[in-house]
């Protein structure tokens, strides 16, 4: 993989996360200004990833934002993770953060929502901010290099395809 090709998908990825989020904050944006079709239609773009459960989703004038209080701690850490991405691995090296880094930012999320399901506590909307918050920092290292890493296998699987036609025809 070269730096340009890792950095692209880091740049598409920073893009797309920065609009993922915006449209979180603009649904009961628009909600609270009577836009109610299109905030809907934001509700319903994130309703198959979220509960959007109301009481366990922050709120901006007077209407949940489109994702529960985790879902928002994931997709903020993740911008935070690809804030810090070029800081810690730069682009001209692809390498996987280790497996107890992973673990250990996993386990607090794991935890809270373990105990919750098997009703051992309520956790708080600050704390399921916080714990989806430090596993979405880690997933753009993982991300980031996997989607990298599939581009530079089609390019090469491409390239193994044309050198194939290409001996192909010398022979007939």
């Amino acid at each position: 993989m070269t730096p340009r090709s890792v950095r692209r998908v880091w740049l598409l990825t920073l893009a797309g996360t920065v609009v993922w989020l915006a449209a979180i904050v603009l649904a009961p944006w628009l909600a609270a200004r009577g836009a109610s079709g299109p905030a809907r239609f934001l509700y319903a773009v994130f309703a198959p990833v979220c509960h959007q459960i109301a009481d366990r989703c922050f709120v901006l004038d007077g209407h949940p934002l489109a994702v529960c209080g985790r879902c928002l701690g994931i997709y903020a850490g993740f911008a935070a993770g690809l804030v810090l991405y070029p800081i810690l691995r730069g682009f001209a090296r692809v390498a996987l953060p280790p497996a107890r880094l992973f673990i250990a930012l996993t386990l607090p999320m794991a935890l809270d929502g373990a105990a919750g399901i098997l009703g051992l506590w309520r956790s708080p909307i600050g704390l399921r901010f916080a714990t989806g918050f430090a596993w979405g920092t880690i997933l753009p290292f993982y991300f980031v290099a996997g989607v990298a890493d599939l581009f530079r296998t089609r390019r090469e699987r491409a390239a193994a395809r044309a050198l194939e036609r290409r001996g192909s025809n010398k022979v007939e």
